[in-house]
């Protein structure tokens, strides 16, 4: 058996069964249960991390007191409590910062004090 960078096992040619195994057992459990924190497997850098956008149109905002808002619904499965969310205005690219309030699992409202404005948001 050799072992490889981060403690995996490779098995190699006459390994018997009582060896083999063992190993087998232990790079699964080491699969399962790695973080790509650099330690127990490679790192990942942040590069690596892609954003899942959505566009949300001026046209939407609705009037709640003194500002406006919008219910958004996540794409897909995604849900509220596992991702960040940042806001940028579609038209110039900069990054907003808007007040969001978690509504159920996968709706959030988002708040907006100029119902003009078309914002993106990214999902990271």
């Amino acid at each position: 058996m050799i072992t490889l960078s981060y403690g995996y096992l490779k098995p190699q040619t006459g390994d018997k069964g009582s060896i083999f195994f063992p190993a087998l057992e232990l790079d699964v459990q080491q699969l399962n249960d790695h973080t790509h924190n650099g330690i127990n497997s490679a790192f990942l850098p942040s590069s690596s991390v892609l954003s899942t956008t959505q566009a949300l149109l001026a046209a939407n905002w609705v009037a709640s007191g003194t500002v406006y808002r919008q219910l958004v619904m996540l794409p897909g499965a995604m849900q509220y409590d596992d991702f960040s969310i940042l806001a940028k205005l579609t038209a110039t690219g900069e990054q907003y910062y808007p007040s969001v309030e978690k509504v159920l699992a996968n709706t959030f409202y988002i708040y907006i004090n100029d119902p003009a404005l078309n914002v993106t948001v990214y999902y990271t």
